[in-house]
């Protein structure tokens, strides 16, 4: 009987472990990463919208993620916030304006 007891907590324990595999559980090596980068990390909010990290991320962690993406890169690498700039996540897409043909276009007269 005690050992059942025993099997059941164990598996439980397992299970719910697993099944929580939280991100933020691998992630804190990245805050002492970036701090060594001698960046001005605090806490998990440096690139998450919360302090105890996982899904939402603010500006410069979207930005990370783009930047995997763009790189094709298994993993996020801390490194690349050397490179990172507010300006660069605020600027909007330049818009292409119409071109005017109508300079261009000239009628001649007979």
């Amino acid at each position: 009987m005690r050992v059942k007891l025993l099997a059941i907590v164990i598996m439980f324990i397992l299970g719910t472990t697993l099944l929580n595999n939280n991100k933020t559980f691998a992630y804190p090596p990245f805050l002492k990463q970036t701090k060594d980068l001698g960046l001005e990390a605090k806490d998990c909010t440096y690139c998450h919208e919360k302090a105890s990290g996982g899904k939402g991320w603010n500006k410069r962690g979207n930005w990370l993620k783009e930047q995997k993406k763009e790189r094709k890169a298994q993993a996020v690498d801390v490194r690349w916030l050397k490179t990172y700039s507010e300006e660069t996540t605020d600027k909007e897409p330049k818009k292409q304006e119409p071109k005017n043909d109508s300079a261009n276009n000239t009628t001649s007269s007979n």
